[in-house]
């Protein structure tokens, strides 16, 4: 695997992650940092695995040891991820965890006062 071949690839992954992830970064690398738990644990190995070669392919002589499969497949098992995530759906979701969220403070905090003002007597 020639760097021709590699950094494609990993542009790629990097412009997923900037549209569906919102997840900006001087490289990949640090787009994997902040990205975080977002991802799952397997996505992440497949990315690091590309990070990792990416330097490797710069060099003729240790180009021949990337496994060319692997960064093929752990490419892919990439891109499918992130193509899978929909922004607008994450988005909403995180809204109505939000709201959610509020709403069972809302009602532990009705409960309290209710439970005080009948052990004070005054309910």
């Amino acid at each position: 695997m020639d760097v021709q071949g590699l950094t494609p690839q990993i542009d790629e992954i990097r412009t997923l992650m900037e549209q569906r992830l919102r997840v900006r970064g001087r490289s990949l690398e640090a787009q994997l940092r902040k990205a975080g738990r977002r991802l799952p644990r397997h996505i992440r190995r497949e990315a690091r695995f590309l990070v990792q070669a990416a330097p490797m392919a710069a060099n003729p002589r240790l180009a021949r040891m990337i496994d060319q499969n692997r960064a093929t497949r752990a490419h892919q098992q990439v891109v499918a991820h992130l193509k899978s995530i929909d922004p607008k759906q994450a988005a909403r979701t995180r809204l109505l965890n939000l709201a959610g969220v509020v709403a069972f403070n809302l009602f532990l905090l009705f409960a309290i006062i209710v439970t005080f003002l009948v052990w004070r007597g005054i309910v």
